[in-house]
Protein backbone atom coordinates (compact mmCIF):
# COMPACT_ATOMS: atom_id res chain seq x y z
CA UNK A 1 0.00 0.00 0.00
CA UNK A 2 1.49 3.38 -0.96
CA UNK A 3 2.33 5.89 1.74
CA UNK A 4 -0.18 8.65 2.33
CA UNK A 5 1.26 11.90 0.96
CA UNK A 6 2.07 14.47 3.61
CA UNK A 7 0.87 18.02 3.36
CA UNK A 8 3.10 20.80 4.62
CA UNK A 9 2.28 24.50 4.74
CA UNK A 10 4.43 27.62 4.76
CA UNK A 11 4.84 28.71 8.37
CA UNK A 12 3.47 25.44 9.76
CA UNK A 13 4.32 24.34 13.31
CA UNK A 14 4.97 20.59 13.65
CA UNK A 15 5.71 18.08 16.36
CA UNK A 16 8.40 15.92 14.75
CA UNK A 17 9.41 12.57 16.20
CA UNK A 18 11.06 9.33 15.20
CA UNK A 19 12.53 6.35 16.98
CA UNK A 20 15.03 3.59 16.45
CA UNK A 21 14.18 0.53 14.42
CA UNK A 22 12.60 -2.10 16.69
CA UNK A 23 12.74 0.61 19.38
CA UNK A 24 16.49 0.12 19.65
CA UNK A 25 18.76 2.88 20.90
CA UNK A 26 19.90 5.39 18.31
CA UNK A 27 22.13 7.30 20.73
CA UNK A 28 24.56 4.97 22.50
CA UNK A 29 26.92 7.48 24.07
CA UNK A 30 27.33 11.23 24.64
CA UNK A 31 29.14 11.68 21.33
CA UNK A 32 26.10 10.33 19.47
CA UNK A 33 23.79 12.86 21.13
CA UNK A 34 26.26 15.66 20.42
CA UNK A 35 26.72 14.57 16.81
CA UNK A 36 22.96 14.66 16.17
CA UNK A 37 22.64 18.11 17.77
CA UNK A 38 25.60 19.42 15.76
CA UNK A 39 24.06 18.07 12.57
CA UNK A 40 20.76 19.74 13.48
CA UNK A 41 22.64 23.02 13.91
CA UNK A 42 24.23 22.63 10.48
CA UNK A 43 20.85 21.79 8.95
CA UNK A 44 19.36 24.97 10.44
CA UNK A 45 21.91 26.95 8.43
CA UNK A 46 20.76 25.26 5.22
CA UNK A 47 16.97 25.12 5.57
CA UNK A 48 14.23 27.59 6.65
CA UNK A 49 13.46 25.94 9.99
CA UNK A 50 13.09 27.32 13.52
CA UNK A 51 13.28 24.88 16.46
CA UNK A 52 11.29 25.89 19.54
CA UNK A 53 11.72 22.76 21.68
CA UNK A 54 13.57 19.45 21.40
CA UNK A 55 14.55 16.37 23.36
CA UNK A 56 16.79 13.48 22.39
CA UNK A 57 16.16 10.24 24.26
CA UNK A 58 18.27 7.09 23.86
CA UNK A 59 15.85 5.50 21.37
CA UNK A 60 13.91 8.45 19.94
CA UNK A 61 13.85 12.22 19.43
CA UNK A 62 11.31 15.04 19.40
CA UNK A 63 11.27 18.53 17.88
CA UNK A 64 8.64 21.24 17.99
CA UNK A 65 9.55 23.38 15.01
CA UNK A 66 8.33 25.83 12.43
CA UNK A 67 8.95 25.41 8.73
CA UNK A 68 8.98 28.86 7.15
CA UNK A 69 8.62 27.26 3.70
CA UNK A 70 6.65 24.04 3.25
CA UNK A 71 9.42 22.32 1.29
CA UNK A 72 11.93 23.14 4.06
CA UNK A 73 10.73 20.54 6.57
CA UNK A 74 11.16 17.37 4.49
CA UNK A 75 14.53 18.65 3.20
CA UNK A 76 15.71 19.47 6.74
CA UNK A 77 14.68 16.09 8.14
CA UNK A 78 16.08 14.15 5.17
CA UNK A 79 19.45 15.88 5.49
CA UNK A 80 19.55 15.42 9.29
CA UNK A 81 18.43 11.79 9.43
CA UNK A 82 20.48 10.64 6.45
CA UNK A 83 23.59 12.31 7.85
CA UNK A 84 23.04 10.70 11.23
CA UNK A 85 22.38 7.26 9.70
CA UNK A 86 25.69 7.46 7.82
CA UNK A 87 27.51 8.47 11.01
CA UNK A 88 25.83 5.71 13.07
CA UNK A 89 26.46 2.93 10.56
CA UNK A 90 30.10 3.88 10.11
CA UNK A 91 30.77 4.22 13.84
CA UNK A 92 29.02 1.00 14.88
CA UNK A 93 29.76 -0.96 11.70
CA UNK A 94 26.14 -1.87 11.26
CA UNK A 95 23.74 -2.34 8.34
CA UNK A 96 20.00 -2.11 7.99
CA UNK A 97 17.60 0.53 9.21
CA UNK A 98 18.54 2.89 12.01
CA UNK A 99 15.13 4.58 12.21
CA UNK A 100 11.90 2.61 12.41
CA UNK A 101 10.24 4.47 9.56
CA UNK A 102 9.90 7.96 8.18
CA UNK A 103 9.54 10.70 10.76
CA UNK A 104 6.11 11.59 12.11
CA UNK A 105 5.00 15.19 11.80
CA UNK A 106 1.57 16.10 13.18
CA UNK A 107 0.84 19.76 12.57
CA UNK A 108 0.10 21.83 15.68
CA UNK A 109 -2.64 24.13 14.47
CA UNK A 110 -3.70 25.51 17.87
CA UNK A 111 -1.34 28.26 19.00
CA UNK A 112 -2.37 27.69 22.61
CA UNK A 113 -0.83 24.21 22.41
CA UNK A 114 2.71 25.33 21.50
CA UNK A 115 3.94 25.56 25.11
CA UNK A 116 2.07 22.41 26.17
CA UNK A 117 3.68 20.45 23.35
CA UNK A 118 7.08 21.84 24.36
CA UNK A 119 6.46 20.76 27.96
CA UNK A 120 5.45 17.28 26.82
CA UNK A 121 8.69 17.01 24.80
CA UNK A 122 10.93 18.30 27.59
CA UNK A 123 9.37 16.13 30.31
CA UNK A 124 10.36 12.91 28.51
CA UNK A 125 13.51 12.37 30.63
CA UNK A 126 11.55 12.91 33.86
CA UNK A 127 8.90 10.43 32.78
CA UNK A 128 11.64 7.90 31.89
CA UNK A 129 13.33 8.56 35.27
CA UNK A 130 16.52 9.71 33.54
CA UNK A 131 16.44 13.11 35.28
CA UNK A 132 14.72 14.39 38.40
CA UNK A 133 14.04 17.76 36.75
CA UNK A 134 13.59 18.36 33.05
CA UNK A 135 16.17 21.17 33.01
CA UNK A 136 18.85 18.82 34.39
CA UNK A 137 18.76 16.65 31.27
CA UNK A 138 21.55 17.75 28.88
CA UNK A 139 19.96 16.82 25.55
CA UNK A 140 16.84 18.95 25.57
CA UNK A 141 15.79 22.58 25.32
CA UNK A 142 14.41 22.67 28.90
CA UNK A 143 17.51 24.37 30.39
CA UNK A 144 17.30 27.10 27.73
CA UNK A 145 13.88 28.14 29.00
CA UNK A 146 14.17 27.23 32.69
CA UNK A 147 17.74 28.41 33.38
CA UNK A 148 18.73 30.66 30.48
CA UNK A 149 21.36 28.26 29.14
CA UNK A 150 22.70 29.15 25.69
CA UNK A 151 21.40 26.87 22.95
CA UNK A 152 22.21 27.62 19.32
CA UNK A 153 19.37 25.42 18.08
CA UNK A 154 16.56 27.31 19.78
CA UNK A 155 14.37 30.11 18.54
CA UNK A 156 12.36 31.15 21.59
CA UNK A 157 8.75 30.03 21.70
CA UNK A 158 6.76 33.28 21.35
CA UNK A 159 4.50 32.31 24.24
CA UNK A 160 7.50 31.99 26.55
CA UNK A 161 7.77 35.79 26.63
CA UNK A 162 4.27 36.00 28.08
CA UNK A 163 5.45 34.10 31.17
CA UNK A 164 7.02 37.18 32.79
CA UNK A 165 8.38 40.66 32.27
CA UNK A 166 12.03 39.71 32.85
CA UNK A 167 14.18 36.68 32.09
CA UNK A 168 14.38 35.59 35.75
CA UNK A 169 10.60 35.74 36.08
CA UNK A 170 10.09 33.77 32.87
CA UNK A 171 12.65 31.15 33.93
CA UNK A 172 11.01 30.66 37.35
CA UNK A 173 7.54 30.47 35.82
CA UNK A 174 8.74 28.04 33.17
CA UNK A 175 10.23 25.78 35.86
CA UNK A 176 6.85 25.73 37.60
CA UNK A 177 5.19 25.01 34.26
CA UNK A 178 7.56 22.07 33.63
CA UNK A 179 6.66 20.55 37.00
CA UNK A 180 3.02 20.21 35.95
CA UNK A 181 2.17 16.92 34.29
CA UNK A 182 -0.25 17.66 31.50
CA UNK A 183 -3.59 15.84 31.89
CA UNK A 184 -3.49 14.98 28.19
CA UNK A 185 -0.14 13.15 28.39
CA UNK A 186 -1.68 9.63 28.55
CA UNK A 187 -3.73 10.39 25.43
CA UNK A 188 -0.69 11.76 23.57
CA UNK A 189 1.46 8.82 24.66
CA UNK A 190 -1.12 6.40 23.32
CA UNK A 191 -1.13 8.17 19.95
CA UNK A 192 2.67 8.21 19.78
CA UNK A 193 2.98 4.54 20.69
CA UNK A 194 0.60 3.44 17.94
CA UNK A 195 2.60 4.85 15.06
Amino acid sequence: MPRKPREFVDGGIYHIFNRGNDRRKIFLDNKDFECFLNMAGCALEKYPIEIFHYCLMPNHFHFLLKSRAKEGLPAFMHWLQLGYVRYFKKKYETTGHVFEERFKCPRIAEESYYLQCGRYIERNPVKAEMASQAWDYPYSSAAYYAEGREDRLITSNLYYFEMGLHNKDRQQNYKKFLLIEDPYVPMIDTQLMTY
